[in-house]
Parts: C-alpha cells; sequence; structure tokens
C-alpha cells in the first residue's frame, strides 16, 4: 500500500493519455472487429459470421485496390530508401552549410499533403502542365498522360503518385538515414583504412551493416504510411481513384464503402483485414531484426568463434 501510494502522482500523469488511448484506439478497434463480424438488419446489428470476410473474397474492386496499396508501398519504397541514403551520404560529407540542405528536402514533410497534391495535379496535366510542357519543348512524341492512364507504366497515374509520395517522404527518410550514418563510430572508418580498405569496401562492410537497425524501422514505418496514403490519392483522383480505379487504395475503397456506399459492417471487414497485413508486416519486420540483434549480442559475449551461422539455438530462437 505504502508503494502504491508513493508511486500514485505518477500514476496520475499518465491514467489521462492511457485513458484517451483506451477510448479512441482500443474501443474503436473492438468495435471494428465487432461490426465485421456482424450484418445489419433493420435498426439493429446480428452476427453474420465470416459473412462479410466471404464479400471481399469476391469482389474484384477490393482485390484491385489491395493491388495498388501493395504496388505503390512497394515502388515508393523501392525508390525512396536508396535515394535518402544517397542524399544523406553526400550530405553527411559535408563540412559546412549541411543545415539548408536538410531544411530544403524536408520541406515538403510539413507542408500540406493538400497542397502538395493540388499542385502535382497542375504539374501532370498532360496538356498544359508543367511537365509536359518541358518534355514538348525537349521534342517528345507522343507525351504522357500521366494521371490519364491507368496502365501500370512509369508514365501512368501509378508513376505520378509514386513521385508525388517520393517527393514528399524523401526527406523524412534522408534525416533518418543522416542520424543512422552520424551514430557511426569513426574509430570503425579509421580502422578499416588502416587495413586498407577503400571507400566503397567501407561502405559496404561498415556502414550497410550499421544502418540495418535504421533501415527496418524506415521499412516499418514507410510500410505502414504508404499503404495508409489518402489524403494526396483523394486529391488527384477523388473517392473512385480515377482514372479506372487505378489509385484507388485500401484505405481509400474503406472510406467509399462507409461513407458514400454506408455499408459500414463491409468496411469494417476492410478495416479488420488492413490491420492484420499492417500488423503482420511489422511483427515479420521486428521479429528478423530482434533475432538479428540477440545473435549479435552472443557473438560479443561469447566472442566470434564460438557461434556460427548455423547455431541449432540460433535458428530455433529465429
Amino acid at each position: 500500500m505504502t508503494r502504491v501510494r508513493r508511486y500514485l502522482p505518477w500514476y496520475a500523469f499518465v491514467l489521462p493519455p492511457f485513458a484517451l488511448f483506451l477510448l479512441f484506439v482500443i474501443y474503436p478497434t473492438l468495435e471494428a472487429f465487432g461490426l465485421s463480424f456482424s450484418r445489419q438488419v433493420g435498426a439493429e446489428q446480428r452476427f453474420a459470421g465470416l459473412y462479410q470476410y466471404s464479400r471481399l473474397v469476391g469482389d474484384n474492386v477490393f482485390v484491385s485496390a489491395l493491388f495498388n496499396t501493395v504496388l505503390l508501398g512497394v515502388a515508393f519504397l523501392v525508390i525512396v530508401i536508396p535515394l535518402s541514403v544517397v542524399l544523406a551520404s553526400l550530405i553527411n560529407s559535408l563540412a559546412r552549410r549541411s543545415t539548408i540542405f536538410k531544411v530544403i528536402y524536408f520541406l515538403p514533410q510539413v507542408t500540406s499533403a493538400v497542397a502538395v497534391a493540388v499542385v502535382f495535379n497542375y504539374v501532370f496535366q498532360p496538356d498544359w502542365g508543367m511537365l509536359n510542357t518541358l518534355l514538348r519543348s525537349a521534342g517528345v512524341d507522343p507525351l504522357p498522360l500521366w494521371l490519364a492512364d491507368p496502365r501500370i507504366s512509369l508514365t501512368g497515374s501509378r508513376a505520378a503518385a509514386t513521385i508525388l509520395a517520393v517527393y514528399v517522404g524523401l526527406g523524412y527518410f534522408m534525416l533518418i538515414v543522416l542520424a543512422g550514418l552520424q551514430s557511426i563510430s569513426v574509430e570503425l572508418y579509421d580502422a578499416a583504412a588502416i587495413d586498407g580498405a577503400g571507400h566503397f569496401q567501407a561502405w559496404r562492410y561498415i556502414t550497410l551493416p550499421s544502418l540495418r537497425p535504421t533501415f527496418v524501422f524506415l521499412l516499418i514505418t514507410g510500410s505502414i504510411d504508404a499503404m495508409a496514403r489518402f489524403s494526396d490519392l483523394w486529391t488527384l483522383g477523388g473517392p473512385g481513384g480515377t482514372p479506372a480505379r487505378s489509385l484507388q487504395t485500401i484505405v481509400m475503397y474503406m472510406y467509399q464503402t462507409a461513407f458514400v456506399g454506408f455499408d459500414f459492417n463491409l468496411a469494417a471487414a476492410i478495416a479488420v483485414v488492413f490491420f492484420l497485413i499492417v500488423f503482420g508486416l511489422t511483427l515479420v519486420s521486428f521479429r528478423r531484426l530482434l533475432a538479428d540483434g540477440v545473435r549479435r549480442r552472443r557473438v560479443a559475449a561469447l566472442g566470434p568463434g564460438l557461434i556460427t551461422d548455423r547455431d541449432p539455438d540460433m535458428e530455433a530462437g529465429a
């Protein structure tokens, strides 16, 4: 009892945010799961088992939205992570005036996503947009249709949406990678230079392995952000993901199902599927990171000669 009284002020500080977390996160999540297993009958909800999920299996629009979500997310990560590593390495090599480049690249991150999407909507206009105007002056013919082309191509609507996402997210990714670069001990590079390693070898065997936790963090957060895109794609393609639903992601389809079609049970099932995808991706990524961390600690404790790549205990733990 004395211990409880001792920590009572700290519990008082923790209670309000925890109560808000329960009210606005845990409770809506449980309600979404409940709605996904129910069916609206008149003015009441009745248990319907997996009925809503069976509807999703045969829903071609949902399959298309899921495909768009995965495609846009993978394309975004494949471009933004290598590009952020290159830019962070260049900025990290600057002895002076690196702050101005950090501000320039990070500025789109703090700008309204809707405002940026409106500007890019004008930039990608096929007839009089700035990008096609530059391509026309360079002699390109035929000109890309960009936001009017639903095909999977380097100049289609999905490509334009990916370029927009990279423009907005590049500064954030670059700063995270830059922080990872600056946390690497200079002594490692000095020791590698003494052993005769070149710049590429130091980058390959010191920089990239040291940035692995940073890459895992960016992969998890970047995947979640890429799959949860809504405001910019809504501005570009509307609720239907025009043209031909090529820009409609699973979040947009969920919103359209709930607040346009007023089918909240099916929308809840879509939300649950999205939650399970994000949760599974996060779990797999963290499992790989934690397994690697356990292995590194064992190597440090036992010595590199006492543990091999095919250690049965390590394989069982992974």
